[in-house]
This record gives C-alpha cells, sequence and structure tokens, in this order.
C-alpha cells in the first residue's frame, strides 16, 4: 500500500504538534520526508544522535505518545511504524488513535479531543519498518501514535485517500 498518499507528509503540511517526551530525539523527526540514516560517531549533549523521535525511559507507570496533525484529510489504508537504527531502545509496542478536527485547532483541544481507535496496540520490531494494514471507513485530520511503554521511533508514514 506505499503507492497511496502519505496523508501525514510535511510537504502536504503535515506536523508534529506535540509529543510528551522528545528528550533524546525530536518529534519531528517523525515525518522527515528521507529514509532514516545512521551517524555512528555523532552525539548530542543528550547522548547518541539519533534520527527519529525517541523518549527517556519511564520510571512511572505510563506511556509516550505524539499528536500529528495530516497535511490532507482522508480515510487510512495503511500506516508505517518505522524504527529503523532503533535496536535496543524501541517501543515494544505502538497504538495509533484518530479525530477529525479543524486544521487550526489547539495543542489544548487536541489533548483533550475523543479519540477514536485506528490501530490497536501492536507489537513492534526493532530496526524495521513495522507495516500495518488499517480497516477504518472515516476521514481524519489526525493521530496520535502512542508507544508503550517509550523509546524511538524513527518515521511514521500514513498512506490513505484524500478526502477534501
Amino acid at each position: 500500500m506505499s503507492d497511496l498518499l502519505d496523508l501525514a507528509s510535511e510537504r502536504l503540511g503535515g506536523s508534529v504538534l506535540y509529543a510528551n517526551d522528545d528528550f533524546f530525539a525530536e518529534k519531528e523527526n517523525l515525518l522527515k520526508p528521507s529514509k532514516p540514516v545512521w551517524k555512528e560517531h555523532e552525539y548530542t549533549d543528550r547522548g547518541k544522535w539519533m534520527d527519529g523521535w525517541e523518549s527517556r525511559r519511564k520510571r512511572v507507570p505510563g506511556h509516550d505518545f505524539a499528536i500529528v496533525r495530516l497535511g490532507l484529510r482522508g480515510v487510512v489504508r495503511s500506516v508505517v511504524i518505522d524504527t529503523a537504527f532503533f535496536r535496543g531502545n524501541y517501543p515494544e509496542s505502538a497504538s495509533l488513535d484518530s479525530t477529525s478536527m479543524r486544521a487550526d485547532a489547539s495543542v489544548e483541544d487536541l489533548l483533550n479531543a475523543e479519540w477514536r481507535p485506528l490501530l490497536e496496540r501492536s507489537p513492534l520490531q526493532g530496526d524495521h519498518e513495522n507495516t500495518f494494514k488499517i480497516d477504518f471507513k472515516n476521514a481524519i485530520t489526525h493521530v496520535r501514535l502512542s508507544i508503550f511503554p517509550d523509546g524511538g521511533v524513527a518515521r511514521l508514514r500514513v498512506h490513505g485517500d484524500v478526502v477534501p
């Protein structure tokens, strides 16, 4: 299904609006159009440089999540949760929820929105393009990627059909 349009593409206006934790690697990396890369000897003031979104180890109950505004409203057919180069620090599982709101909805409104499951909590493999078929009929504008409990995701792709 990768021949379908990536509704979350930055080129189409997709944006990561919020993440509850992006201490090690910035949430904005999730939507980069390029394939993830590995830089052997690259470090930041927070540790090893990683091309993706990476949160800290959870020391309390819960999980981490990021909210993405799709560039184009549409019906999702498949998603790719790419954990490229995250070998020991990838999430054990992930889920994806959806909502349909105005493109200019505030982060506060999105945090309090009614979210509907798009992908139930599913196991992930590290250093792998984890692809999931989606059977959801409604057009949506935003997705919430939840990772359990924490870790790193290189890229998120949300493939589907545009619905004006």
